[in-house]
């Protein structure tokens, strides 16, 4: 994953698979619905402390990764 765009619809489908609905997910992951929404859509302008709200409750956490050696800094 390389944009917040391409994050949507990973987001979408990992809520999907946990059969939750967007309101359940922005529960759990203390966001308004509107910003999952936005997220799920691929908007841009997401704040980065929700956007990893969003998948740690979703069970993933969020790395950097070294695009030429593929070492994980973070």
């Amino acid at each position: 994953m390389r944009t917040v765009r391409e994050a949507g619809p990973l987001v979408r489908e990992l809520r999907e698979e946990r059969g939750w609905s967007q309101a359940e997910l922005a529960r759990r992951a203390n966001v308004s619905r509107t910003f999952l929404i936005d997220l799920e859509s691929g908007k841009a302008t997401v704040e980065t402390s929700k956007f990893m709200d969003v998948f740690q409750a979703l069970g993933f956490e969020l790395a950097i990764r070294d695009s030429e050696t593929g070492d994980v800094r973070w």
